[in-house]
């Protein structure tokens, strides 16, 4: 019996000393598992792993605030194309999200208004004076305008969450 068993092993497996009897005669194969160091190297690269994973998405948030977020040139830009559009005219009033300036027309000596307000159908800050439109900041979800005395606060708020605010003077007649 035990050489018809040890021919069976021979036979059903290369590698005899994974193969055992038990203590009723049948074959079982007896499984190695891991030492304690292969489970500390595996445990190892998988920390290896996680730490690089978590890298690779702190980097993409880095590039994407990079592509996605307000450069702080455009928005100068828009202070300066804001301020001097301002300054060719006089303040006239105040809406919650549009600004009115008047005007006065070089040929015929009249006063007309424009204002500089926010297109919520294109995301864009734009101005508007004798039935012309030119964008000056896009991406804006949101404009609010608040007067004090001497100045008025702006607060422009941008589709991806971000929030920058502006001051201008109001010149004295």
């Amino acid at each position: 019996m035990e050489l018809l068993q040890f021919s069976i092993k021979k036979v059903l497996w290369h590698r005899q000393k994974f193969l055992q009897i038990n203590k009723i005669g049948r074959l079982y194969v007896k499984n190695k598992g891991f030492t304690l160091i292969e489970c500390a190297i595996a445990l190892m690269v998988l920390g290896l792993f996680l730490t690089g994973i978590l890298g690779v998405f702190q980097q993409s948030k880095q590039v994407q605030q990079m592509v996605y977020g307000r450069n702080l040139q455009e928005w100068h830009v828009f202070l300066i194309q804001f301020e001097s559009k301002l300054a060719e005219g006089r303040f006239s009033r105040l809406a919650k999200d549009k600004i009115y300036y008047d005007k006065i027309n070089s040929t015929t000596k009249r006063a007309y208004e424009c204002r500089i307000e926010l297109n919520a159908n294109r995301n864009e800050i734009a101005i508007r004076e004798k039935n012309g439109y030119e964008p000056i900041l896009t991406e804006v979800k949101q404009l609010q305008f608040r007067k004090n005395n001497r100045y008025i606060l702006f607060t422009v708020t941008f589709l991806n969450g971000e929030i920058k605010n502006g001051k201008w003077t109001i010149e004295k007649i």
